[in-house]
């Protein structure tokens, strides 16, 4: 008779019962639910709905495989242009640095991000080959793949390597959630079979972490310990919140001093603030326990930068913090609206140039000091984002001669830029060498053989916004001028040929029927008033 195939229904001498039929309808239910998720399969899908959805569907699915693919030649790549950080033969301090610098210029990315790529790239190639073999066939999805990477970035060697194994033979012809509580599962007893590395217990992750700046001028401070700890400060902030909020509430109803008041804020507004509003204020008005160790002053001030045009309520251009972090207008106005005592930056608008003249000496004075950080908010090297603000030193592009200053390097700002002190021991040992532009502000940075990148001076980032307005304010002002001009050389004309109100005369243009008005002008041709 032959064999039935897969999907054939069954043979059927009569119509089914109603139960049958209901029967058969959830059997046929749970078939496909059971289908896989093939390109076969996604393409009948869109063929029920339109030919070209299920083409646009095909594309989709093949544009996925070639993202995994993709992904997997960026890790080769990387693989094979740096060093792996993994074997036990060290590279050297300095070859390490300039190979994350290469590869933060290939990748269009900080120097910090670099040397995380090269990590995960070799720890991939490494520990995780029979997924990476899947990935570069295009058969495990990128977006699964970067998953398993997040997921597993605490996991010890030998427990990734084992959870390598069990991957590979992972059905992965299922739901984004199937995958994902397989590899729950996996994770779960891969760990319970391996030792917890000491760095990933709990009391060992206390730390306090400053999250990347919002544009919208809010940050966030993040806490991590042991969940009892967290869980035992959370509720000490809370009853200590309450307790201040009870209290400005007597004060209140007594007419006493508010508690926990910053700058006045409630008493002005007779509003007591949430309760989420309470604890930011216990903790910004809480005294930082230090013991007998005092804490030292800041070393450098906090540069708040602010448009000219922004503090006269002209403009919205954004402030900005240390010369990275951008300030909404309304902010950097009541940051500078509090402060006693504001200092003047004398720079060229659109070149970012330092403009006083600068002293003859081998440090730098403390307006360049000031003016260098604004201009290099960041390490001065391309691809690294530490800031100037913190331990960054200040370093002559030229080098200056301390037996004869003449015939060195000069100390102004246009021979001066800030480095980390990393990448200024690079320079020092001739890996890297500056090459300044000052006509354009910028400075090449070349190393041994090799061009690397052209770097322009930082400058604020509300410059490009500030000049447009100022060159639109004064287009409308000449504008505005020349028709004045052209106005006034009509009425002197009128008064030279004598003529009165109402007169017709030839216009500027040679048009006919230009009229005089009471205010002595000429008017186009139109419908005089009547006099």
């Amino acid at each position: 008779m032959g064999e039935f195939e897969a999907d054939a229904e069954p043979l059927l001498l009569a119509p089914p019962s109603p139960e049958a039929a209901s029967a058969l309808s959830r059997v046929r239910a749970r078939r496909r639910r059971r289908r896989r998720a093939t390109r076969e399969h996604i393409s009948r899908i869109g063929e029920h709905r339109a030919p070209e959805t299920a083409e646009l569907l095909e594309q989709l699915w093949d544009g996925g495989a070639e993202d995994s693919r993709r992904l997997a030649r960026r890790f080769r790549a990387i693989v094979g242009a740096t060093h792996d950080p993994l074997s036990p033969e060290e590279l050297p301090r300095e070859a390490r640095a300039m190979e994350e610098l290469h590869l933060s210029l290939a990748l269009r990315c900080t120097r910090a991000q670099a040397r995380s790529a090269i990590r995960e790239a070799h720890r991939v190639a490494t520990l995780l080959p029979l997924c990476f073999a899947r990935l570069s066939r295009g058969e495990l999805p990128a977006p699964w793949f970067e998953k398993l990477l997040e997921r597993t970035g605490s996991l010890e060697d030998d427990a990734l390597r084992r959870l390598d194994v069990e991957l590979s033979r992972t059905d992965l012809s299922v739901s984004p959630e199937v995958f994902s509580r397989i590899l729950g599962h996996l994770l779960a007893a891969a760990v319970a079979r391996s030792e917890e590395p000491e760095h990933a217990r709990p009391e060992n992750r206390r730390r306090v972490v400053l999250d990347p700046p919002r544009p919208d001028g809010t940050g966030c401070l993040r806490i991590i310990g042991p969940i009892p700890e967290i869980l035992d400060l959370s509720r000490r902030l809370d009853l200590a919140a309450h307790a201040v909020r009870d209290g400005q509430r007597r004060a209140f109803e007594q007419g006493t001093p508010l508690p926990v008041d910053p700058g006045g804020e409630i008493e002005a507004s007779c509003l007591i603030p949430s309760l989420a509003r309470t604890r930011y204020n216990v903790l910004m008005s809480s005294a930082l326990a230090t013991g007998d160790a005092a804490p030292p002053p800041p070393q450098v001030r906090v540069n708040v930068t602010v448009p000219v045009m922004t503090l006269l309520g002209q403009s919205d251009a954004p402030g900005m913090l240390d010369g990275t972090i951008p300030l909404p207008a309304r902010m950097a106005r009541e940051l500078a609206g509090h402060e006693s005592t504001w200092y003047r930056v004398l720079t060229d608008p659109t070149s970012g140039l330092f403009l006083p003249a600068p002293a003859q000496r081998y440090r730098p004075t403390a307006e360049m000091r000031a003016h260098l950080l604004l201009r290099h908010p960041t390490c001065a090297v391309p691809g690294c984002g530490r800031p100037s603000s913190m331990l960054s030193e200040t370093d002559h592009l030229e080098e200056y001669d301390h037996g004869d200053p003449s015939a060195g390097g000069t100390t102004d700002a246009e021979n001066l830029h800030e480095l980390c002190r990393e990448h200024h021991r690079l320079k020092t040992l001739g890996l890297l060498d500056p090459v300044r532009d000052d006509l354009e502000g910028t400075t090449w940075w070349e190393s041994p053989g090799l061009m690397m990148a052209r770097q322009e001076d930082g400058r604020d980032l509300a410059t490009a916004q500030v000049v447009d307005e100022m060159t639109a304010a004064w287009e409308q002002h000449e504008h505005l001028r020349h028709l004045r001009a052209e106005a006034a050389a009509r009425r002197r004309w009128v008064r030279e040929q004598g003529l009165s109100p109402g007169d017709l005369v030839t216009g500027p243009d040679g048009e006919d029927d230009w009229w005089v008005g009471h205010d002595g002008d000429l008017h186009p041709p139109g419908e005089p008033p009547p006099y």
